[in-house]
């Protein structure tokens, strides 16, 4: 069992926000309808300490790292109760957590980090939706949503801040560990099956929004496939094949398995 909490960092647009704050609170005991769903009940009842993390929808990189650091800084008190944490962050979640280790020099107090369905370097489905449809990020700031953190997940955004993490993420101390997500079309959450199929041209085996060469981030971390779309990935069940079942409950189980093998690999 780790002797530091684990963090649970979600994506660009954290949909759970949308629900009554009844039934979607962070840190709940019936997390059914949060963005990761089931999944901290899961933690919880295998004897880890895990907790939910917000940040801004839509929001760009840099401001969500600053976020991530003072939700962080707020559930350790400031590190006094834990020195360190583990996170497990989702698709967007894990370039916040990247860069908020970086900025604010936080490497000795992250032991890992684990990203599941990262664009690591990028997703050209988002760089093409920007193209088309660029001047809807002004639009929607406009009227007062935020949208513009897609700008940070275009390739070259990715490239570039890889670019300066370099230096810093070879010899931090950090324990980093990707995974990606690999499903046939027909399993993938139909509202993703367009950009599935560009980025299958462009770049192979995907999850609908992220494919296993972005995900995978590098080699060295590269710790495997899983059987899920990208919403699949955080517990949601969408019609298809997922985790080797067609089965609900059966995905929901094991799923909730791979979060909970996820954490007893954390020391």
């Amino acid at each position: 069992m780790p002797p530091y909490p684990i963090i649970l960092a979600h994506g660009i647009y954290p949909f759970h926000f949308l629900f009554p704050p009844f039934i979607s609170k962070d840190n709940d005991k019936k997390d059914n309808f949060h963005y990761f769903r089931g999944i901290r009940s899961a933690l919880v009842e295998a004897g880890f300490t895990a907790f939910h993390t917000r940040v801004s929808w839509g929001g760009r990189v840099d401001r969500r790292a600053d976020e991530l650091r003072d939700r962080i800084l707020r559930i350790t008190r400031g590190f006094q109760q834990w020195p360190r944490v583990h996170i497990i962050a989702h698709s967007m979640g894990g370039l916040d957590a990247r860069w908020m280790i970086y900025k604010h020099r936080m490497a000795h107090r992250v032991a890992s980090l684990t990203t599941i369905g990262t664009p690591h370097h990028g997703s050209p489905e988002a760089e093409r939706r920007l193209k088309r449809f660029g001047f809807v990020v002004n639009l929607a700031r406009w009227i007062g949503v935020e949208i513009s953190g897609a700008l940070d997940l275009t390739p070259p955004a990715c490239e570039a801040r890889n670019a300066a993490l370099e230096g810093f993420e070879s010899a931090n101390g950090v324990m980093y560990r990707t995974f990606a997500g690999v499903q046939k079309i027909d399993d993938v959450f139909f509202v993703a099956r367009r950009s599935y199929r560009f980025l299958k041209e462009r770049e192979g085996d995907n999850d609908g929004l992220v494919s296993v060469r972005s995900a995978m981030w590098k080699e060295k971390y590269f710790m495997g496939i899983i059987d899920a779309d990208h919403l699949n990935q955080i517990g949601w069940w969408d019609g298809g094949r997922a985790m080797g079942t067609t089965s609900r409950r059966i995905f929901e189980k094991r799923i909730r398995e791979f979060y909970v093998s996820l954490a007893e690999g954390l020391e």
